[in-house]
């Protein structure tokens, strides 16, 4: 049983089953199980943030609600409503989000699916998954 574990979501199947496993490996008396969404800056809707690239005014507000929609709805189909779930909400590139909030966190674990909801299906294993297998300093799980 691990402590702490952190399992990136995305909504995918794969995400969903990690967190499933994530549940059984988590102590459940005292283990803190977080559940992370990345999600990228909405592109500002004017026409020069547009072609410069910055983010809406309300970026962080449009991320927050966006993430916590999908770690909720990632929860209610694992049928998971416990204390110990902790939602966290980071705008940014996904492999550096997760190995920056498992070290700011210093879990035990990473729990992830294989592929998340990218535009490249046809990879055994995802570039995100691969990249936090090969640069996490805890035990990270990639669940099929």
């Amino acid at each position: 049983m691990y402590q702490s574990i952190l399992v990136p979501v995305d909504g995918s199947d794969q995400s969903r089953a990690a967190l499933e496993v994530a549940t059984k490996l988590v102590a459940a008396d005292a283990g803190g199980l977080y559940v992370l969404n990345t999600q990228e800056a909405p592109p500002a809707e004017d026409g020069i943030g547009k072609v410069v690239g910055v983010p809406a005014l309300n970026a962080e507000e449009l991320v927050q609600r966006k993430g916590l929609d999908v770690i909720e709805q990632v929860c209610q189909q694992v049928e998971i409503d416990s204390p110990q779930v902790q939602p966290i909400v980071r705008a940014g590139k996904p492999a550096q989000v997760i190995l920056s909030e498992a070290k700011r966190l210093g879990v035990e674990a990473v729990v992830m699916g294989s592929r998340g909801n990218s535009n490249i299906k046809s990879l055994v294993v995802g570039s995100v998954s691969y990249r936090v297998m090969h640069v996490a300093s805890c035990a990270v799980i990639v669940v099929g």
